[in-house]
């Protein structure tokens, strides 16, 4: 962050009551989509899902839930200027494009994580039918990422570096460090699928991590 922008930051008065509104209700989202598939894995409705496979589900959601909430953004800048972190509407109507996009991609990345986790033999999805849905989301995914490349500033392309940079030391000491504990016999080693929840949540952290850094995350 340069000088002015550390400067405007300081300047710029703290919006408590978006900073409270955005907060009350990514938690309530989170917290009902949460105890919702608590409700179904508890009650068998999902089968007997493993930790594994919970925290691979919970962290779709997160995804989904995001994906959601830029999509609303996108479609209905007016409400989405009420608990988006922007400075009204405006710029969410110039983003229209780019944050369209952005919601597709992290809804499909978060229907992977929760379709993964309810795969067969424990789950009630057929193994088949899971690959082959993820493979289309994969590519839906990579798809929409290819297309925002071309709308993205250079302010958020320096972002998506920093953050894919940072999210791979991250996941080296996390991931790295777990691997090497489980070889010594300490823990229990990381199931397949805790790798793919290590990737997607490692990701979610670091790209916070950047952005608040960079002091993108202050109510705007």
């Amino acid at each position: 962050m340069t000088t002015r922008e550390q400067t405007d930051l300081a300047t710029t008065p703290f919006k408590w009551r978006k900073f409270v509104t955005s907060l009350l209700i990514g938690g309530f989202a989170g917290f009902l989509a949460a105890f919702g598939f608590m409700q179904l894995a508890d009650g068998d409705t999902l089968g007997k899902l493993d930790a594994s496979r919970e925290i691979a589900a919970l962290m779709g959601i997160i995804y989904l839930l995001t994906g959601v909430a830029v999509g609303i953004g996108a479609v209905s800048p007016g409400v989405g200027a009420r608990f988006l972190n922007v400075e009204d509407a405006d710029e969410l109507r110039e983003q229209r494009k780019l944050l369209g996009l952005s919601s597709l991609g992290m809804v499909a990345l978060g229907g992977v994580l929760v379709i993964l986790a309810l795969a067969a033999p424990v789950g009630p999805f057929a193994r088949e039918i899971v690959l082959a849905a993820i493979i289309a989301l994969i590519a839906f995914s990579a798809f929409t990422s290819a297309r925002q490349a071309r709308l993205t500033d250079e302010l958020m392309k320096a972002v998506s570096r920093e953050s894919t940079s940072f999210a791979f030391y991250l996941l080296f000491l996390v991931g790295g460090g777990w691997a090497v504990l489980a070889h010594l016999g300490y823990v229990a080693g990381p199931a397949m699928l805790d790798w793919v929840t290590l990737f997607a949540g490692v990701m979610l952290v670091s790209t916070f991590w950047v952005c608040g850094r960079r002091g993108m995350l202050w109510p705007r």
